[in-house]
């Protein structure tokens, strides 16, 4: 099982954490340098001396993302990598093999296991001992209306049946022993409190810190009702999660977690929640559940996960990116058998935009594959459709295509009737509330699909223009002319035109 400090332990191993042992102050200087730190597509952060909290406390940030697909890597380093590393897989591996991974695994979910210890519960804080405002909780955006815990698992029993809702959503403490989340409407989680409250009960809950990558992973992703979260993390993880009793309440939380706090949401007890710095700018205060905790349980030395969101490129956008790429990917040629090959909705691009390559067999593909894509997604409004050869890293080649394929009254087409997506900012509070939408856009930059080879003109790339000899002896001898960086070659396998 592939637990956090295992992960922290593999991406120190490959050159994708960085150590600070000075004592950082959790009001905005542990979020400014987490900020920065995904701004320049540098490390994940371990900050292990957090100023003002219970000793042997410390902070670590940026687990799962990476650099932006806009800046020159090396085959050392892939935008992806934490997320390929937190699945025990090979960091340099190509997006669509992890793809492929990804999707396998979803289809092979793997039940848990109970034990009856963990080390989750190595220290027990009940009664007066409890107090939220002891943990690291990071004050992260300097208009944020408190202290923030981000990137933490929400845990909640169905009152109606078996069934265990995992979520990931923010939460402020508000005192030694009361909080509040935010919830999205209509979230899994709010569902459920709701019914508890109808029958006038308090809402058992758990908030679960720091364990298994995958957890999170799956925790973060969108599922239909009633589909378990920790199922689809163990077939993630390819290892079952191991879970232990809850100290309070009738449910199970995960026993090798960092720490896990326990309590209760109140009926008619509410607080307000936010602002916070979001995607799109600081949410608005809501009126939320207050709840109240009833024990803090947690390891000798816990580590405490902490997302940067309101940063390019988050851990947040980089889960949600790959996730509901593949989601929409099975959805596209499992359902609909569109001819796709890969789909990306890019983090670079605040999951606004997504690129689907295709093989294009015939007129009016990019709108049939454009409409199923935008019923069966609401997360971006702008689609660009790139031919089968163009790999899923290549951004500069994508923004030449634009130029150069994009025909400015053929290749743009709008689509009306769709309702506003819910992170774009032109999106007004009042678009929101009435449903109003701003349609959405397709851009086909495929060449037509009555074309053969002989219309298409030529791709002047480096593996098409140059023979194999020569490509090799160029790479061979790169470092010994001199040249500092190392070269850049298309992954094998790659489809060229030409």
């Amino acid at each position: 099982m592939i637990d956090l400090r295992d992960h922290l332990e593999a991406l120190d191993r490959h050159g994708e954490l960085l150590t600070v042992d000075k004592e950082m102050d959790p009001n905005l200087e542990v979020a400014a340098y987490a900020a920065m730190s995904n701004r320049a597509g540098a490390q994940a952060v371990h900050f292990k001396s957090i100023a003002g909290c219970l000793k042997d406390f410390s902070i670590a940030a940026n687990l799962l993302s990476g650099p932006q697909l806009w800046y020159q890597f090396d085959d050392l380093r892939s935008p992806w990598g934490r997320i390929a590393i937190g699945l025990g897989l090979d960091p340099k591996i190509r997006y669509e093999e992890l793809i492929n991974v990804i999707i396998d695994r979803l289809d092979h979910p793997i039940l848990p296991i109970a034990l009856n210890e963990g080390v989750c519960k190595e220290v027990i804080h009940t009664g007066k001992k409890i107090n939220l405002l002891d943990l690291p909780i990071p004050f992260l955006h300097k208009e944020d209306g408190g202290r923030y815990g981000t990137g933490h698992v929400l845990i909640m029993k169905d009152p109606e049946s078996n069934w265990h809702n995992w979520s990931v959503n923010r939460w402020m403490p508000i005192g030694p022993d009361t909080l509040v989340a935010g919830f999205d409407i209509g979230s899994h989680a709010k569902q459920i409190i709701e019914k508890y409250f109808a029958q006038g009960k308090p809402a058992p809950f758990a908030i679960a810190i720091g364990g298994v990558p995958a957890v999170t992973m799956a925790a973060t992703v969108k599922m239909p009702a009633r589909i378990s979260e920790v199922d689809t993390a163990g077939g993630l993880n390819l290892d079952p999660v191991s879970l232990i009793k809850a100290e309070t309440g009738n449910f199970f939380v995960p026993a090798d977690v960092e720490a896990v706090i326990e309590g209760e949401f109140i009926p008619n007890r509410i607080a307000e929640e936010g602002p916070y710095g979001a995607f799109v700018g600081y949410t608005k205060k809501t009126e939320q559940p207050v709840g109240i905790v009833k024990a803090i349980t947690h390891r000798k030395t816990p580590i405490i996960p902490m997302v940067m969101d309101g940063t390019y490129t988050s851990d947040t956008e980089w889960v949600i990116s790959i996730f509901e790429s593949v989601r929409l990917y099975r959805t596209l040629t499992r359902r609909y058998y569109h001819p796709i090959r890969w789909i990306n909705i890019i983090p670079d691009f605040a999951l606004g935009v997504c690129i689907i390559s295709m093989t294009n067999m015939y007129p009016g593909q990019a709108f049939r594959v454009a409409r199923h894509a935008f019923v069966n997604s609401n997360l971006f409004d702008k689609i660009i459709f790139v031919d089968a050869d163009l790999e899923p890293m290549s951004l500069q080649a994508l923004t030449t295509r634009l130029n150069s394929r994009t025909h400015p009254t053929r290749a743009v087409h709008r689509i009306d009737g769709y309702p506003p997506t819910p992170l774009q900012w032109y999106i007004t509070k009042g678009d929101m509330e009435k449903g109003i939408g701003a349609g959405r856009v397709y851009i086909d930059t495929c060449w037509p699909a009555h074309w053969g080879p002989a219309d298409k003109p030529s791709t002047n790339c480096f593996e098409v223009v140059y023979p194999k000899e020569i490509r090799e002896k160029v790479v061979r001898k790169w470092k010994d002319y001199g040249f500092k960086e190392d070269p850049i070659m298309l992954p094998e396998g790659s489809v060229f035109e030409g």
